[in-house]
């Protein structure tokens, strides 16, 4: 994409970040649907947290670029952990097995926020592979695998019990 386009891309994202944050702020989810209603979810659980609240806060003023941040070396865009969120929730709604395997991380005793970021793992993951030419079917698998082995959904509890390790 030309460097242009994914620059007025980024601040049309920015402009319904904006718009979302600004009904979950005045308590006005309600008239959100679809992925919007997602989004208005995820920052709703996350709103709380000083880098989300920040990156959407200023989301108007930054013209589009990224809200980044340095987390152990690396840098990190914690709205990527709400997309990742967001997306796993329209997941669960429209994806039999994404529904299956959330229930089956519930039945294990943990939390929504905690099976949601599990899920948003595999989701991660499956689109890496997809975008470097990898398995497409990564994400399905690996529901798959949630729903048929305690021992993987077990594995995965432990692997992801620090919730937000960025955010402190």
């Amino acid at each position: 994409m030309p460097e242009g386009n994914l620059n007025k891309l980024r601040k049309l994202v920015a402009q319904h970040e904006h718009l979302v944050y600004g009904a979950v702020k005045a308590g006005e989810i309600g008239h959100l649907s679809g992925e919007s209603l997602s989004l208005a979810e995820a920052i709703q659980d996350h709103a709380n947290l000083r880098h989300i609240h920040n990156a959407l806060e200023y989301s108007d003023v930054r013209e589009g670029q990224p809200y980044e941040i340095q987390y152990q070396g690396d840098t990190v865009n914690p709205l990527a952990h709400v997309y990742g969120h967001a997306a796993v929730k329209e997941s669960i709604t429209h994806n039999e097995g994404a529904s299956s395997a959330f229930a089956k991380l519930l039945s294990e005793g943990i939390s929504r926020h905690h099976a949601e970021h599990i899920l948003s793992m595999f989701f991660f993951e499956a689109e890496w592979h997809a975008a470097h030419g990898g398995d497409e079917e990564g994400f399905q698998n690996s529901l798959k695998n949630i729903c048929a082995s305690r021992k993987f959904r077990r594995k995965w509890i432990e692997k992801t019990s620090g919730a937000h390790p960025w955010a402190e």
